[in-house]
């Protein structure tokens, strides 16, 4: 069900910020400095990774109509994650003092924030109960979830760009090899269609009701 107040507070912020383009690998926020704005992406893929030392864990994207940053805005405080871009795109960026002014004058940019967060929590949630999965589950799980959220319809089904599968390694906690294997099943079963950066489900209901029977 659309969140009316969520889309209005979407345009508030689009008509206080100013719209700058990104590049694939370009970060776009980078954790420990300082949180300065918020961003609100028009068009294209974010990924969001957790600092580390190796590994940085691959905890949720950002496409179109995503607000990010906002947390460390909110709660001044540095930035707790990277975010970089996976495609080209378009966000618009919007500088902390005046997001924040913005958030108390209007309650359309607070449902905002609201829905954000709250989203954010129900991930959240989502991925503690995907790690208890085996991998191959987990990959479902993480695909389906992405490509139903930030894919595109196409005559094949629903497609993601974007994503490579050492993003998808990284954010199920698992090795490329083991990955691999997994997509290779998916595709077996005719529900998977993969190319360079691009992955398809080919009937996401079916891929549904094979994690949940």
């Amino acid at each position: 069900m659309p969140d009316h107040a969520a889309d209005r507070g979407r345009a508030e912020v689009r008509a206080a910020g100013r719209s700058a383009p990104f590049r694939r690998g370009d970060r776009l926020i980078t954790a420990g400095t300082p949180s300065d704005e918020v961003l609100l992406v028009e068009s294209g893929l974010l990924k969001t990774l957790l600092p580390g030392h190796g590994v940085e864990p691959l905890v949720g994207l950002a496409g179109r109509g995503d607000l990010t940053g906002e947390l460390g805005v909110v709660h001044g405080r540095p930035r707790s994650a990277h975010v970089v871009a996976l495609s080209a795109g378009r966000a618009v960026h919007l500088a902390a003092s005046a997001f924040l002014r913005l958030r108390d004058q209007n309650e359309d940019v607070r449902a905002l924030v609201d829905h954000t967060i709250l989203k954010r929590l129900h991930d959240a949630d989502e991925r503690r109960l995907t790690q208890t999965m085996e991998v191959g589950s987990r990959v479902a799980a993480v695909l389906l979830k992405w490509v139903t959220e930030q894919g595109r319809r196409t005559d094949h089904g629903l497609r993601l760009d974007g994503l490579s599968q050492r993003d998808l390694a990284d954010a199920v906690a698992a090795s490329e090899k083991s990955v691999e294997t997994a997509l290779g099943g998916l595709r077996a079963r005719g529900l998977l269609r993969t190319s360079r950066l691009s992955f398809t489900l080919t009937d996401p209901p079916a891929l549904s009701r094979l994690l949940n029977p």
